[in-house]
């Protein structure tokens, strides 16, 4: 059998079967439309396609580019992440302010669908977007696939350990808020493992309403799909994973609203 292969053509990524180990792909994107879509296909049939949705302050990228790289692992694993460019030879580094980052949703081959299944209600660390010991900069934004709809939605994040906070989502997810931690007693910290029932209650009733979201912030509502609604992290089923999850994260171009 030959190696396996990664090409590309216009905003599509093209991954031939094959034996390998680790296998890397590098591509500078040149985007034809205002919100192109990065599609992605196995052997000639589609996959997984990722809208790159824009934020307020870039909402046209036509005529920029996407330098990016593409990393299959030899367990089937994709990665692809990139940043933004009006400039088709360098882009700005991640240190650098105002930079646009895209990091999608990695993914199994199929010969690796069954942990793609596993992965169904888990959080930003088991999907790979966010990795345990290294920040994710501020200016990363994360491209999610529904596991119901496969509809792909952008979110941005904070790291709630830093901003010494916790969040909640409202009940259907299109609203965050941030509690610092000195504002409530009692408020579970970021990491905190242990989690009293009772006082947890007591806490989510002195919070405020969400001012654009629908329901009520609780510390276990999942995040949703906004296509379909589905439970992305399902916190309500998963409940052991809430305390590790300390990046919270919203909507694209949607407020935080602030306690």
């Amino acid at each position: 059998m030959t190696e396996r292969q990664i090409t590309f053509s216009g905003t599509d990524v093209h991954i031939s079967d094959g034996l390998s180990e680790n296998v890397s792909g590098y591509n500078v994107f040149e985007f034809k439309s205002a919100t192109p879509t990065i599609n992605v296909y196995e052997n000639g049939k589609l996959i997984k396609s990722y809208l790159l949705e824009t934020l307020h302050t870039n909402p046209d990228l036509t005529g920029q580019y996407l330098h990016s790289s593409v990393r299959i692992f030899k367990n089937g694993g994709v990665m692809i992440d990139g940043v933004i460019s009006r400039d088709f030879n360098k882009f700005s580094e991640w240190t650098d302010q105002n930079y646009e980052a895209m990091r999608m949703q990695p993914f199994f081959l199929s010969d690796g669908e069954s942990l793609n299944f596993k992965l169904k209600g888990q959080g930003l660390f088991m999907r790979g977007l966010h990795n345990s010991g290294t920040v994710t900069p501020a200016g990363v934004r994360a491209i999610c696939i529904c596991d119901s709809c496969e509809k792909s939605f952008t979110v941005q994040h904070f790291h709630s350990g830093f901003r010494e906070e916790q969040y909640f989502y409202s009940t259907d997810s299109k609203q965050t808020l941030a509690v610092p931690l000195r504002e409530m007693k009692y408020m579970p910290a970021p990491l905190q493992v242990e989690i009293d029932a009772e006082i947890l209650s007591i806490v989510e009733e002195l919070l405020p309403k969400p001012t654009s979201g629908i329901g009520e912030y609780k510390f276990y509502n999942p995040f949703r799909c906004p296509h379909c609604a589905a439970a992305y992290i399902d916190f309500e089923n998963y409940k052991n994973i809430r305390p590790t999850e300390y990046y919270g994260i919203y909507h694209i171009n949607h407020k935080i609203q602030q306690y």
